[in-house]
């Protein structure tokens, strides 16, 4: 699946690090990946660099084991992913995922509320965590000998964490400023907010997942305490182990740290369909900026669809570097535009085909939107060339080999693929499936979800003009 780096919108950090938003589908994939219960296998492709040991296991209360055996570094990546992000919240609820996340530090009896960072960023380890729409990840990166410290750590506050209303108003007003700093004091935050706002309807999606201010401001102990109890078990969760390890030591550990922890009942994810949209949404936002900026979102489909890596190689057609289409258009032809970017955004459900750029001096966001329409239409009715395929599909290999160079990006890449699709078994062809993406897939993947009524608009004007009205 293509990995970029896109706004805040998508990911809600503990600690505030741009997220790494993971759009589209196959880059996601590693070619010729297979997990099966109890399996262990190498996998090798020469073609792209890649050679990886890998062992899944799952325990009997249902905690999912992955562990990746590379010795190039003495370094270790251990991350814990719960299937549980803000679309799992309620109406009213909206929020709580990412509140969560920042409780999960305040500790437990055996671990006060500083001592998950002191004990191991005080010996050189990274300690984080995300929030998404679809999931929860806890990482730590750290040199080897760490490894039973973390994985006491990390067992510890999976069963046992401390909640009291002190913590939790602490952290709450620690969230607020997080929202006013990220999304309420930011033209790019309001204008993602509201994006997926009018783009979604119904769907959880709709909700940022810092969730709305009135409520955060109403979340109780007795939700956080429920919340927990719900979806913090070790059957909705996955350990991703990647790096300087031995993996049948490192799994008896996982096994006697974890395999006591009871499992649950985990509330089935159940909300209704986003109704198939029929007409253009648009808005204008005045806000504090210099110029004109704008945003379109296309309803897509989910990470489960083949057409997915059809929607990827577009996306790279028409905006991955300075050779791309709308680049070359909006920015060098026309000179009119000072940026243009896109992505196709494929999460566990369908998502958005998102296109935004800022205009140059006082020029307006019809001039782009004209041009934009050009394009589209250029690849609805002429089929892109061949080398641009060949391009893009270069582009999207080397992005997903880049993306595991390192145990982190490694496990995260793992993770990723695990919380969304599932079933491990469908991981083994996903290289070869951008390479069978043909002109006539862009083509129609472009005349099916890139069209009027489908899409949603926001243009961002400086309050300058608004005061000139």
């Amino acid at each position: 699946m293509k990995t970029q780096l896109l706004g805040t919108e998508i990911t809600a950090g503990f600690k505030w690090k741009k997220p790494v938003a993971f759009c589209g589908v196959a880059l996601l994939l590693i070619s010729g990946f297979f997990f099966g219960h109890g399996c262990r296998q190498e996998v090798r492709n020469d073609g792209l660099g890649l050679k990886i040991n890998l062992e899944y296991k799952k325990l009997s209360n249902g905690l999912q084991v992955i562990l990746i055996e590379d010795h190039t570094l003495p370094i270790v990546s251990y991350q814990t992913w719960f299937k549980v992000g803000s679309v799992d919240e309620k109406p009213g609820s909206t929020g709580l995922a990412h509140l969560f996340e920042h409780l999960m530090f305040k500790g437990t009896p055996k671990f006060g509320p500083k001592q998950i960072f002191h004990q191991l960023e005080a010996k050189g380890a990274e300690v984080n965590a995300f929030t998404t729409r679809d999931y929860t990840v806890y990482y730590e990166n750290f040199i080897s000998s760490l490894l039973p410290k973390v994985i006491e750590i990390e067992s510890d506050r999976m069963n046992n964490l401390t909640l009291t209303q002190e913590i939790l108003n602490s952290e709450r007003q620690v969230v607020f400023e997080e929202r006013h700093l990220r999304t309420e004091n930011t033209p790019g935050g309001k204008t993602q907010e509201a994006l997926w706002q009018m783009a979604f309807s119904r769907h959880p999606y709709r909700n940022p997942v810092i969730g709305y201010p009135e409520d955060l401001a109403s979340l109780t102990l007795e939700k956080m305490t429920a919340f927990y109890k719900d979806y913090y078990r070790p059957n909705n969760a996955a350990v991703i182990v990647a790096g300087d390890i031995k993996s049948k030591e490192v799994f008896d550990m996982i096994q006697k740290a974890y395999g006591h922890l009871p499992s649950g009942k985990i509330p089935k994810r159940d909300f209704e369909k986003e109704p198939e949209q029929e007409g253009e949404r648009r808005l204008v936002m005045y806000e504090p900026t210099p110029s004109e900026r704008f945003t379109y979102a296309y309803h897509v489909p989910s990470a489960h669809d083949d057409d997915a890596y059809a929607l990827d190689v577009l996306s790279n057609i028409l905006f991955e570097g300075t050779s791309s289409r709308a680049y070359r258009r909006l920015t060098e032809e026309r000179d009119i535009a000072w940026g243009v970017g896109g992505s196709n955004f494929t999460p566990t459900y369908p998502g958005l085909f998102i296109i935004g750029g800022t205009m140059r001096g006082n020029l307006s966001t019809s001039l782009a939107e004209a041009e934009m329409d050009r394009l589209i239409s250029d690849v609805q009715t002429t089929p892109v060339k061949e080398k641009e395929i060949q391009a893009a599909v270069r582009q999207l290999t080397v992005q997903l080999v880049d993306s595991v160079r390192t145990q982190h990006g490694l496990a995260q890449l793992i993770g990723t693929v695990t919380m969304i699709l599932e079933d491990p078994k469908k991981y083994s062809d996903d290289i070869q499936k951008y390479t069978r993406v043909t002109a006539a897939d862009v083509k129609r993947v472009a005349e099916k979800y890139l069209l009027p009524n489908n899409r949603t608009v926001i243009t961002v004007m400086p309050e300058k003009k608004k005061a000139a009205k």
